[in-house]
């Protein structure tokens, strides 16, 4: 894996200029308005998954941690996604047709991004927008038939009940790939496609960690607070 996938992983996210120094200069993030301090955090998290810590993210306000899902959601669906299917492609010209591999390259891809794609557009379409509520109702305050109106139809632990961890799926597809040699005229695919591979594990491993540690046990104390507004009125 690259030595710099921390950084270019984030600046991906934040389309953040090449050349611009993440760890040194943070010019370019005020001008963009991004929370510099989020950034530096997040590095420290990308370089090392186990420093990671709750309280490292308490600091930040639930507006930082929901943009930051919604441009990983953009960043998979965009881009990462995309660049897999694009290795597979290349692989699999070097095997014959009833080769086993191209049964779990073409297997895992239609499957794991349906499945991907799918969680991602649930949380798009209700988890987050569910949140953006809760706090506008903190913020703002509502009448009681519009705080029912929006926790009748959905709740934190609807998402709970059927939330599911993708990585773990990749890690599975990554290891049947490593139990077949490749073409030895195609070396170097099969090591990006696993490296890509690799990477992506990590990235939604920290992408889970952040989810389910950091934004949505805030979320639950958001909605309970809100309920109790609501409840005493």
């Amino acid at each position: 894996m690259e030595t710099d996938f921390p950084i270019n992983q984030i600046k991906q996210r934040y389309n953040i200029k090449d050349d611009a120094d993440l760890l040194y200069s943070y010019e370019e993030l005020r001008r963009m308005d991004i929370d510099q301090q989020f950034i530096y955090t997040l590095l420290q998290t990308f370089a090392d998954e186990k420093s990671f810590s709750e309280e490292a993210y308490q600091q930040f306000p639930l507006e930082v941690i929901i943009d930051y899902i919604h441009r990983t959601h953009r960043y998979y669906l965009d881009k990462k996604l995309m660049e897999i299917e694009q290795s597979i492609h290349i692989l699999l010209k070097d095997y014959s047709d009833n080769h086993p591999l191209l049964h779990i390259l073409n297997s895992f891809f239609k499957e794991y991004t349906h499945d991907l794609t799918t969680h991602i557009r649930e949380e798009e379409k209700h988890l987050l927008p569910y949140i953006k509520v809760l706090l506008k109702f903190e913020k703002e305050g509502a009448d009681a038939e519009k705080h029912l109106a929006a926790t009748k139809q959905y709740s934190l632990q609807a998402f709970i009940d059927s939330h599911q961890d993708t990585e773990k799926n990749l890690l599975t597809v990554r290891n049947a790939i490593l139990t077949y040699r490749p073409p030895a005229t195609n070396q170097t695919p099969y090591r990006i496609l696993l490296s890509q591979l690799q990477a992506f594990e990590k990235d939604l491993s920290i992408h889970a960690l952040i989810e389910d540690r950091v934004l949505i046990p805030r979320a639950l104390q958001l909605e309970e607070k809100v309920n109790k507004l609501f409840s005493t009125k």
